[in-house]
């Protein structure tokens, strides 16, 4: 997907699980996304923001598939590394077998995104992705949806990320970051030390 937008908005957007509440409102958007803590990890070569959101509806994408319900425990993982490249994962088992410290549970429904942002020029970008789960194999109208849903979120972030580019290319005011920020702020700052470094 081609995208008029710095490579770093685009993993500005994947390391806030919050934006999904706003963005994605039909789809991916659910109980505990706009107002749970976020936990912050860095790693040797990137940085992870996850959160659970416990004993609450699925959103609308995920809810025909899961094979437990009306509540469920559900991961938000957000993960970036060095230099462009994204991990999302959906985690979702059946309530009270979530949470943070404990071992994955053997009914989990895994959902993973796979994400590489190529840099173009300073205001656009390419976005290669793909992604698996770890049940109904071989249901091809599940892959479609799936397909379709990602295509759907994508364009979504899409349109939002480009209105981004103009916005900050004209921003007359300084920034501000929130809270939920501090996932990407880290990131860019590591992405800056390691430019430093090589310019070096």
């Amino acid at each position: 997907m081609e995208m008029a937008c710095h490579y770093l908005y685009i993993t500005d957007n994947l390391l806030d699980p919050s934006h999904v509440a706003w963005v994605h409102l039909t789809s991916f958007a659910g109980a505990g996304t706009d107002n749970r803590p976020l936990d912050l990890e860095e790693t040797g070569d990137g940085v992870i923001v996850s959160r659970w959101v416990l004993d609450e509806a699925p959103p609308p994408y995920y809810k025909d598939m899961l094979p437990f319900g009306p509540t469920c425990d559900r991961k938000q993982h957000y993960e970036c590394r060095l230099p462009a490249t994204a991990i999302n994962m959906s985690v979702y088992t059946p309530r009270g077998e979530g949470g943070k410290d404990v071992p994955q549970s053997p009914n989990a429904f895994v959902n993973i995104s796979y994400n590489f942002i190529t840099p173009v020029d300073g205001g656009r970008s390419r976005y290669f992705w793909f992604q698996h789960r770890n049940m109904h194999a071989g249901d091809a109208a599940m892959s479609q949806r799936m397909f379709d849903g990602a295509i759907m979120a994508f364009t979504e972030d899409k349109e939002v990320l480009e209105y981004v580019q103009t916005g900050m290319a004209e921003r007359k005011t300084p920034y501000i970051n929130l809270g939920l920020d501090a996932g990407a702020m880290r990131f860019r700052t590591r992405i800056a030390r390691h430019i430093k470094s090589e310019a070096g």
